[in-house]
């Protein structure tokens, strides 16, 4: 159900290479409201092409729409009627004119009126009674364009027109929290007493006669609910289920109970679906293809369920989307396949075996609406990319094992997300770029504050902003020969900001540390001392209680290294008898202790720490307590 690869086409052609020369193809027979993808490319004899050779897309007309007819017909008001074309349509819709749009003497306005996709019919208000009007009726593609039905006519009756006082009706929906807001203006009228707010799943209600009071949660005859009857100017709704088309009728209810022509809008709550969790890569033995492999995404992006986990609509998860690039930094993504939702897993040729390639798998639904997850390289590290495409959270090979399938308190869960979500940098005094970390368990969509990795080996790389020939005079910019002494990174340990300081790249805009811990870090102008430099600030905690509640079990000492300088740290008893040796921190720079000799749990008391590096030694004590 999902034959979709570039690399596999329809309908292919060659061309001898001249510089200069135009070329063109006519390609026929295609389906209606349809979008085609087209690839122009330069290849070899072995027909390897590049990478970022560039593509273009166009959807064809969609079918006109099939037997349109009048099924209502009032004095100010006309509802049409159709049945769905063949291949769909993207929207539709409707002009209106009194003189078959200028073909009769003298000429007039034209109205309009549009629907989406979903609808077979729609109501064209605002006309006056007594009068002949010509109406197109138009498909329209996904590309936008129109295609034209035959014209219809009709007569309105004789009758009352009331002024439209519902105008300028607007929607916002917030489809995370399962609302929406309405807004609209009321036009003067001397005997407006309430505007009837209706909510249903049909594009036309009935059963609004005059004479007739409604009152808030009633359910008419048609399943519509009335939502309010206040003379208001703005509503907001809750409570709504996703991926279900809604529509709200208007009615301006006037003296007696009266009531005018309904202004109507619709809407569709939707999101994306979860990213894929586990994913993991393998390469063939000879280089020439890498296999990726994923747990199934059963819930949307806010971790709630499809309304099936085994048999998810299309507009919860239609399809796999599996991309590559050939870059880290500003990934140019290509899509290479996609595959359907009952498919874990992907094998694809790589064009070029000694190549480095980095992929990633998306869940998409038929809106087309994804949340781009993470990504996996040939040598089988994991990223997580922020919006800016360069800043990263890179988990080696050796440490991608801690993010895979397990459970936890009994329930099944197939994985962890690392997710990047860039956070405001003007929060924090001297502050060029913020980011967040986070560990999101799927598909529950839970956010596990605190996750660390077993050891500080994970690559955080923040871009900071500024070209790389900036004004020296320009706000928060730096020259490329400053940015080395004046930048670096710090990380918040949930109380305040360490710094790390980190290794800058001028050339990419980047400052870079090795860290074990999720969570916020930041890029900040700062001074970087001469040397490495070490106070009891940057002592986690003085007392150890190393009894595995997670709780004090270990002391992590993070000190100022500038120069990226070696260093090291070793524990002694209060006698001066060597214990342990510190071992790596949870970030650069960084080191720890869990209170432990060769693996056993020391005796209570106090014991010397001694941090050495450039020649300095930074003594101090801490206690275990057992």
């Amino acid at each position: 159900s999902h034959a979709f690869s570039p690399s596999v086409y329809k309908l292919e052609f060659s061309t001898s290479v001249e510089a200069n020369r135009p070329q063109a193809l006519l390609i026929d027979g295609l389906e209606p409201n349809t979008t085609y993808y087209a690839k122009v490319y330069l290849a070899d004899s072995r027909k390897f092409f590049a990478e970022d050779s560039r593509r273009g897309e166009k959807a064809t007309l969609a079918n006109v729409p099939v037997s349109p007819v009048f099924s209502g017909v009032a004095a100010c008001s006309a509802t049409i009627t159709w049945n769905l074309p063949l291949g769909g349509a993207q929207a539709y819709s409707a002009e209106a004119s009194s003189t078959n749009f200028g073909a009769l003497w003298p000429g007039g306005a034209v109205k309009e009126a549009s629907a989406d996709g979903l609808k077979v019919s729609m109501t064209m208000t605002g006309l006056a009674p007594r009068t002949a009007y010509f109406f197109n009726l138009a498909s329209l593609s996904v590309g936008g364009d129109k295609n034209f039905t035959t014209v219809l006519a009709t007569v309105t009756p004789g009758g009352v027109c009331f002024a439209p006082c519902v105008a300028g009706l607007s929607l916002r929906t917030d489809p995370w929290s399962r609302a929406a807001d309405l807004a609209w203006g009321v036009t003067s009228y001397p005997l407006l007493h309430g505007v009837l707010v209706l909510l249903s799943t049909s594009p036309a209600v009935s059963g609004i006669a005059d004479g007739q009071a409604f009152s808030p949660k009633q359910v008419l005859a048609d399943n519509s609910f009335v939502r309010s009857t206040a003379a208001a100017v703005a509503f907001n709704d809750s409570g709504l289920a996703l991926d279900t088309t809604y529509f709200y009728h208007l009615f301006a209810q006037y003296d007696s109970f009266n009531y005018s022509v309904s202004v109507s809008t619709s809407f569709f709550l939707d999101l994306p679906p979860m990213a894929p969790g586990g994913l993991t890569s393998a390469l063939s033995a000879d280089g020439a293809s890498m296999t990726l492999n994923w747990s199934p995404v059963t819930g949307n992006k806010d971790g709630s369920l499809f309304y099936s986990t085994d048999t998810p609509r299309p507009v919860e998860l239609a399809q796999y989307r599996i991309e590559r690039a050939t870059s880290v930094m500003n990934a140019a993504w290509v899509t290479v396949a996609t595959v359907p939702v009952t498919a874990l897993t992907y094998t694809d040729a790589l064009p070029d075996p000694d190549q480095h390639f980095i992929y990633r798998v998306t869940a998409a639904d038929s809106l087309g609406e994804r949340e781009p997850g993470m990504a996996v390289d040939t040598e089988r590290k994991l990223y997580a990319f922020a919006p800016d495409g360069v800043t990263r959270f890179v988990v080696p090979q050796s440490l991608t094992g801690e993010l895979m399938t397990s459970s936890g308190e009994g329930q099944e869960w197939s994985g962890i997300l690392i997710r990047a979500t860039a956070e405001n940098p003007s929060a924090t005094p001297k502050t060029l770029a913020s980011v967040r970390f986070e560990a999101v368990k799927v598909p529950q969509n839970e956010v596990l504050d605190g996750f660390t990795f077993s050891k500080p080996d994970v690559d955080v790389v923040i871009k900071y902003p500024g070209s790389a020939s900036p004004s020296p005079a320009a706000p928060g910019s730096f020259l490329p020969s400053e940015a080395v002494d004046s930048l670096g990174m710090y990380w918040n340990d949930s109380e305040k900001y360490i710094k790390l300081f980190g290794r800058v790249d001028p050339a990419a805009r980047t400052v870079s540390v090795k860290s074990a811990m999720t969570g916020s870090y930041q890029v900040r102008s700062l001074y970087r001392e001469s040397g490495v430099s070490f106070d009891i600030s940057g002592l986690s905690n003085r007392v150890i209680t190393p009894n595995g509640d997670g709780l004090n079990d270990a002391a992590v000492f993070t000190f100022n290294n500038p120069k990226d300088s070696g260093f090291s740290g070793k524990i002694y008893d209060i006698n001066g008898a060597f214990v342990a040796d510190m071992t790596a921190g949870p970030v650069s720079d960084s080191l720890q202790w869990d209170g432990r000799k060769n693996g056993r749990a020391v005796a209570g008391d106090v014991y010397v720490y001694q941090i050495r590096g450039e020649e300095k030694v930074f003594n101090g004590t801490l206690v275990v307590i057992r």
